[in-house]
């Protein structure tokens, strides 16, 4: 049964380590959420001895790791596309594609302003 869970919890990893990274929200990073959130769950159920109970909970996490992985391969983006109405409504056809170019240069900028050093590193190395 332990092997079983810490095969589960590396699924969880594997997983977790695909998700996307927000570049634009650094602090509010949900894969780390993610992260402490699964470590945190698998270590506060260490000390479980009872079967029936930690056979619950390893069905509850498989019920989790499975929502997971579906997000994560954008299962539900495919099995329920948005129709062209949506993309492109009647009163501004080019809003979507012009936030997602907004969206992909704000992110870009941000990762290039982490690459410089900061004015302080400039100033004092």
């Amino acid at each position: 049964m332990r092997t079983d869970i810490l095969s589960l919890y590396r699924s969880f990893l594997r997983v977790i380590e695909r998700w996307p990274t927000d570049y634009l929200r650094p602090t509010r990073n949900f894969k780390h959420v993610l992260h402490l959130r699964v470590t945190e769950g698998f270590r506060q159920n260490l000390s479980v001895k009872d079967k029936d109970v930690l056979r619950a909970l390893v069905m509850d996490a498989e019920t989790e790791l499975d929502a997971l992985r579906r997000l994560a391969n954008n299962e539900f983006k495919e099995k329920y596309p948005l129709s062209d109405r949506i993309y492109r409504p009647a009163a501004n056809p080019k809003y979507y594609s012009g936030l997602v170019t907004a969206i992909d240069k704000a992110a870009k900028l941000k990762q290039e302003e982490d690459l410089k050093p900061s004015l302080w590193k400039r100033l004092f190395s």
